[in-house]
């Protein structure tokens, strides 16, 4: 599985991975001796043609796909929009599939096609679009490859400025729609109890929904090296399974898996299947297999197989999607790291004795030296910078994510049933974000400063 992973970046063009699998080499020949060694890199280079063939099977583009319009002019299409409705501050954008050109009545294109219309009216899963525009691939931004982007999802053709009428509707599945309609409620609950830009947050915390955080402070959250925390991670995924386990409690334990099992599915689902979100939520589901079979998990081997499904199903997710690499990487470093990091000698290890265990303050300072430690060349390599300020700002911020988490989650629940009692019991978690949003403030200024 690493072999293919290799592979696949490999086949992407990333150096990067490139000089890791020179390290692999030399470890494997290091610690196994050459006749074990060459027999491990056998397999590891079987692996590697296998990545590079799913990659390359991956870049074909089929001759009823979408994208072959690209560049060829302006048309009259219609379409269904098959995925989460993208509402900005200034434009909506939807992903249409099962595309039709007027006058081509008998050609359904495949692949899917993004459309980028004006902000009102704003349509909804299901409906079947008129779209009117020129079809064109996705250009570079600056430094910032948006067409690679695109791929991960794989979306190879969009539309720009299209003029967008509904002429029908039902063309979903009713699974999604339901979904989709549960996270419309959900976000409504939290923008009737919550002011901005505590709404946003929390819609954040809980759903992944960064949209509608002020400019102001999203600069100051990556001043501070702190965006992760508004992001969905293995936290939730550990909720959910909390949460389901204690609910179903009559039933037997591996009846318990498969119905947490489902949970994790429908709240990926829900959160918008990023690919930090899909990794916990394979993760999750390893584990809870594993605890179903009587059998122990090995979390490092959870990692890898995670990432292989993921690059298996859709290779560009590993080398074009920097949430993918950053997640993984921090991941690895909590397993693999944190342990040295703990039984640390010397000036560092009497050091770090020093830092008090109170309110988690040592726990959360490992944890971020570990995650930070694989993930520094992605984070240099595609932002450029690295905020120094980071480990302390993590330190004395990550105790309160939880605790907003919780205390805002169990305050929308209770809305749905007496929207006073929700926000009576929203006061706690206004009460932390505001502490939130002073320390992050604080270490912005400090990190401008340095």
């Amino acid at each position: 599985m690493i072999g293919f992973l290799i592979g696949v970046f490999f086949a992407a063009q990333d150096v990067m991975i490139g000089v890791v699998f020179l390290g692999l080499v030399v470890w494997v020949f290091v610690r196994k001796g050459v006749v074990v060694g060459l027999k491990i890199l056998l397999v590891i280079m079987l692996g590697v043609c296998f990545g590079v063939g799913r990659f390359l099977l991956a870049e074909i583009s089929f001759g009823d796909d979408v994208s072959v319009l690209n560049g060829t002019g302006e048309f009259s299409m219609t379409g269904c929009v098959s995925g989460e409705v993208d509402v900005r501050a200034d434009r909506v954008k939807y992903t249409l599939t099962e595309v039709v050109i007027s006058g081509e009545e008998g050609r359904v294109y495949g692949g899917k096609l993004l459309v980028n219309a004006a902000k009102y009216p704003v349509y909804e899963y299901g409906d079947v679009l008129s779209v009117v525009g020129g079809p064109v691939r996705a250009e570079k931004i600056d430094d910032f490859d948006y067409g690679k982007y695109l791929e991960r999802y794989g979306i190879y053709s969009m539309v720009n400025n299209a003029r967008v009428m509904k002429v029908g509707d039902g063309c979903g599945s009713l699974f999604f729609e339901g979904i989709y309609d549960l996270k419309g409620k959900f976000e409504e609950k939290v923008s009737r109890i919550y002011s901005e830009p505590h709404g946003s947050m929390v819609a954040g915390l809980l759903l992944g929904v960064r949209k509608g955080i002020p400019e102001e402070l999203t600069l100051d959250f990556n001043e501070t090296g702190l965006t992760h925390i508004v992001a969905i991670s293995g936290y939730n995924i550990t909720l959910v399974i909390l949460v389901v386990f204690g609910m179903f409690g009559f039933l037997g334990r591996r009846a318990r898996v498969v119905v947490a099992s489902l949970f994790v599915f429908v709240f990926v689902v829900l959160v918008g299947a990023s690919s930090a979100v899909v990794r916990a939520g394979i993760m999750g589901v390893i584990g809870l297999f594993a605890l179903y079979f009587g059998r122990q998990n090995q979390v490092g081997y959870a990692v890898v197989l995670t990432a292989f499904f993921m690059n298996l199903w859709n290779p560009k997710v590993g080398p074009y999607d920097v949430g993918f690499q950053l997640s993984f990487l921090a991941t690895l470093g909590l397993i693999y790291v944190s342990p040295v990091i703990e039984k640390a000698g010397g000036v560092f290890g009497r050091a770090l004795s020093r830092v008090p265990v109170m309110f988690a303050v040592r726990e959360n300072l490992i944890m971020t030296l570990s995650a930070q430690t694989f993930a520094l060349p992605v984070i240099l390599r595609s932002f450029g910078r690295f905020s120094l300020i980071c480990p302390l700002a993590n330190i004395f911020v990550l105790p309160f994510i939880p605790l907003i988490m919780l205390s805002s989650f169990v305050a929308i629940v209770l809305s749905f049933v007496s929207e006073g009692l929700g926000e009576k019991v929203s006061f706690v978690s206004y009460f932390l974000l505001e502490i939130v949003f002073f320390l992050v403030r604080v270490f912005a200024e400090l990190s401008r400063t340095l």
